[in-house]
């Protein structure tokens, strides 16, 4: 019986059940293990994985900041019946992702270069119009707000936030760091920025003063008054409560 396997016609009978010899390298050329192909299901399972995970933190990852709650997800259902969401709770949440940084979190600004919030008859003067116009729009140059100056450039938020973000927003503004401002709804955003569509630029204190002020919140005549205010009893009823006025004494004549 010869030695050499490429001779040995047992040996080659017998190769079918036992490894293969390469005779030029000595090695065998049996697969090693885990070098074979990764199985296609496993390939489509591990890529569902990913776009799953890849969507879960598109819609809820809050733009993956600590101090941000992301209160709408960007698709899906959430479970349970929809539930209207606190306006204070949401337009802080807006505030802190884009307004803290110039205004900061007690609403206090920056001296000499972003007016507070805190306390500003801006924020709650009764020209409540023009409020929504500097948000929409933006503002630019100086103002004097508290009795300081400031010079500086607050961009326009119309294109980033809609009617009811805008409108949380400024409610929360006007309800924190001891404000007491009535709230602003998305309809009063909606009526300003219909009305002033047309302008492009930001607003100069100067030029936003030419601009008719509204009492938005102040109840329209026969409307209902803002929240929390009790509606004022019709005309008749105030004639009926009301004491009679005596009538003015006449002058004597007697001289």
């Amino acid at each position: 019986m010869s030695s050499n396997p490429r001779e040995d016609p047992i040996g080659n009978m017998a190769s079918g059940s036992q490894e293969e010899i390469d005779p030029l390298a000595g090695e065998s050329r049996a697969p090693a293990i885990g070098s074979g192909a990764i199985p296609t299901w496993l390939v489509c399972v591990i890529g569902v994985a990913f776009f799953w995970a890849g969507g879960y933190l598109f819609s809820f990852s809050g733009g993956f900041k600590s101090d941000v709650f992301d209160y709408e997800p960007k698709f899906g259902v959430v479970g349970g019946a929809a539930v209207a969401a606190d306006p204070k709770v949401v337009g802080k949440a807006l505030f802190s992702s884009n307004c803290v940084t110039c205004h900061q979190a007690n609403g206090e600004g920056l001296p000499g270069q972003y007016p507070p919030l805190a306390g500003s008859e801006v924020v709650l003067g009764s020209a409540l119009n023009h409020t929504i116009a500097i948000v929409l729009k933006g503002l630019q140059g100086p103002v004097t707000v508290k009795g300081q100056g400031f010079n500086n450039s607050m961009q326009a938020w119309e294109d980033q936030y809609s009617d009811q973000q805008l409108a949380a927003i400024l409610t929360y503004e006007r309800s924190d760091w001891g404000n007491n401002g009535t709230p602003v709804t998305a309809d009063m955003v909606k009526q300003v920025r219909n009305e002033i569509k047309d302008r492009k630029e930001q607003w100069t204190w100067a030029e936003l003063q030419k601009l008719p002020p509204k009492d938005l919140a102040a109840p329209a005549a026969g409307g209902s008054p803002p929240a929390g205010q009790a509606k004022p009893a019709n005309a008749g009823q105030q004639e009926q409560s009301a004491p009679p006025t005596p009538a003015p004494a006449q002058p004597s004549t007697n001289g």
